[in-house]
């Protein structure tokens, strides 16, 4: 037993030795990232596919880096701020980009680290997309076709120029000889010639261009490559964005008084309609009225007049002692002449019909002119 003792010792010690070797030789790479081995800081070997790799022990080192695409997104200060356009809007874009590591070797020699190589990204991405935006009008950095568009809400409404020189929002109109002028939202009647898309792909081709290029403007390469970039916001500044909406606010206010005011002229008008209207009906009406009653009148007066005709004396009889009732009473005093109008009928009463004597006896007795009966 004490002779074995030294030989597992012995083969303990192999054995660490041999793992220390190992593990200083023999390395993996995974399929998400990529190795370099570097000597005395130096890359002198690069790894893109996985698998089991080997370097020297003690004397190299293997540094590893992502395979996989790197995205970066400008936000905080890394947004662009203040851009102006070739129309003079100044707006703040926030940028994003997707890029990733090509050549490992390159990419020690040129970047060394990730944050590097990202940072150079950023600043590349920036100037070229700000160099991009300062070359077109804010239409071709937002839209990138002519299609209508088709929100409800617009910053200026069509307008037109009525005879009395005045604008108003665009309305059928009965004069044909009035100029009409619709300057719809900022931007509408402007002619997309390349779009958001195609100034994008131009910013892009650039990057890629700067990439493969020294301060000198001599072909390098530093390993990496973008992917794609694109523009993830684009808003005016603060001061732009205020005075817009003043003057949307001012806008929309104007089209409101003016749609009040067409709409109070309009309700005169309807109520100045709707009165001539009754008084219209109420004038035919009182006229109808009018030739009615008359013709009733007038039929009525035409009665009394054939009443009258027909029974004129009895009619003049009843009249007349309707008046002797109302002008004469228990104490009335009157003093008038015997021929006086107003006793013609006493005096044709005393006067009387001159009556036949019976001649035969059981005839009704006769009234005298005085009113007395005589014997038959």
């Amino acid at each position: 037993m004490t002779r074995l003792f030294p030989a597992i010792i012995t083969l303990a010690i192999v054995v660490v030795v041999l793992w220390i070797l190992l593990t200083n030789v023999l390395f993996t790479v995974d399929e998400r990232e990529l190795a370099v081995v570097l000597q005395f800081g130096e890359p002198v070997a690069g790894y893109t596919e996985p698998g089991l790799k080997w370097k020297l022990p003690f004397i190299q080192q293997v540094e590893r880096l992502p395979k996989t695409y790197q995205f970066w997104l400008g936000t905080g200060r890394e947004i662009l701020v203040d851009v102006p356009t070739a129309d003079g809007k100044k707006v703040e874009v926030t940028l994003w980009a997707i890029w990733r590591i090509t050549d490992p070797i390159r990419f020690i020699q040129e970047l060394r680290t990730v944050s590097n190589a990202e940072q150079r990204i950023k600043d590349f991405v920036r100037s070229e997309v700000r160099d991009v935006i300062t070359a077109h009008n804010l239409i071709e950095v937002v839209r990138s076709t002519n299609r209508k568009l088709t929100y409800t809400l617009q910053v200026e409404a069509p307008v037109q120029v009525g005879g009395d020189g005045a604008l108003r929002p665009e309305a059928p109109s009965p004069n044909p000889q009035e100029t009409v002028i619709t300057p719809l939202q900022p931007g509408v009647t402007e002619t997309v010639r390349l779009g958001r898309q195609k100034l994008v792909e131009q910013a892009k081709a650039g990057v890629q261009q700067t990439l493969g290029r020294d301060s000198q403007g001599r072909n390098i390469s530093r390993g990496i490559e973008l992917v794609d970039l694109g523009i993830a916001r684009i808003d005016f500044v603060p001061a732009v964005q205020e005075a817009a909406f003043r003057r949307l606010i001012a806008f929309l206010e104007s089209v409101a008084a003016y749609y009040v005011n067409e709409g109070q002229r309009r309700k005169q008008e309807i109520l100045n309609l709707t009165n001539y209207e009754v008084e219209k009906i109420l004038g035919d009406g009182k006229r109808e009225a009018n030739r009615i009653r008359g013709e009733v009148e007038a039929e009525v007066i035409q009665m009394y007049a054939e009443a009258i005709r027909e029974m004129g004396e009895f009619y003049q009889f009843v009249r007349t002692l309707e008046v002797y009732k109302k002008a004469i009473g228990p104490n009335t005093r009157l003093v008038v002449t015997t021929d006086s109008d107003i006793f013609s009928f006493f005096r044709r009463l005393s006067e009387g019909p001159k009556l036949p004597v019976a001649s035969a006896v059981g005839q009704a007795p006769v009234t005298t002119p005085t009113g007395a009966s005589s014997p038959p």
